[in-house]
């Protein structure tokens, strides 16, 4: 039987920076004037296609700064991940986590493949804003809520439980309407990882389904026949040689 690619979608939230400084505009702030380091508030992550959001977060009750265990917990999750997607992934929500695994001598994860939707809107489309909340919106999709400015990080900060309910609900919401883009957007990516998990049959190189359309033969640029297909779920389009094709066709 044919083994789904399980698809991870996350978000983080992080706690501000304190310093002390002289002035409001044009400040070269030293490290020496850091007060207190960032953390992680909270991780909300969910698989593809299930209903459920599952949220780490700090425990007020212990300590409002300490993040081991979401750092902890969270490696365990993306082990089971074949990928992971989230919006400024790459560049943020990752490197801050692998930030903390440093602090907290956690070792890293082997190499996993990634989805940055941030990075796909630049890549394939024009839109007016890339900003997740954007993207949700114009698309139809639902919209981030509203948090009420950094009044919410002032109030974690100070162990307000309340604020830390509000602020997971924030970072879910996120992931419900993150699934929502990648799956509308995934048809349009040029560079998918291949999520091919059959060696013996055909199969969707996006999503792993063997439902698909068999389209016209192309030969590339280096005279190497291939042919095309159309998945029937995630409705990408992808292609295999004509020798591999036929190998596969025969097992089907």
């Amino acid at each position: 039987m044919n083994k789904q690619p399980k698809i991870l979608f996350y978000d983080i939230e992080t706690s501000q920076l304190t310093s002390k400084h002289w002035a409001l505009y044009n400040q070269n702030i030293q490290t020496r004037s850091i007060q207190n380091e960032w953390h992680i508030i909270c991780i909300s992550y969910k698989w593809l296609h299930e209903k459920k959001v599952h949220t780490l977060s700090l425990d007020f009750d212990k300590s409002t700064t300490d993040d081991y265990a979401i750092c902890k917990d969270i490696k365990k999750v993306f082990k089971e991940a074949d990928l992971i997607v989230a919006h400024n992934g790459d560049k943020f929500d990752f490197k801050k986590i692998m930030a903390r695994w440093l602090k907290h001598k956690i070792s890293p994860l082997p190499p996993i493949e990634s989805v940055d939707t941030l990075k796909v809107a630049r890549k394939e489309f024009k839109l007016t804003s890339n900003k997740l909340d954007y993207i949700a919106q114009y698309i139809e999709e639902g919209a981030k809520l509203e948090t009420g400015g950094l009044f919410l990080w002032e109030e974690c900060a100070k162990g307000n439980k309340k604020a830390l309910q509000k602020m997971v609900k924030y970072c879910e919401v996120d992931v419900k309407i993150l699934e929502k883009i990648y799956l509308r957007i995934r048809p349009f990516m040029s560079n998918h990882p291949n999520l091919s998990t059959d060696p013996y049959r055909v199969s969707c190189t996006s999503c792993g389904s063997h439902k698909k359309l068999r389209r016209n033969l192309r030969r590339t640029k280096a005279g190497i026949l291939r042919q095309q297909y159309k998945c029937k779920d995630c409705k990408s389009h992808y292609t295999l040689r004509a020798a591999e094709k036929t190998k596969s066709l025969t097992q089907s």
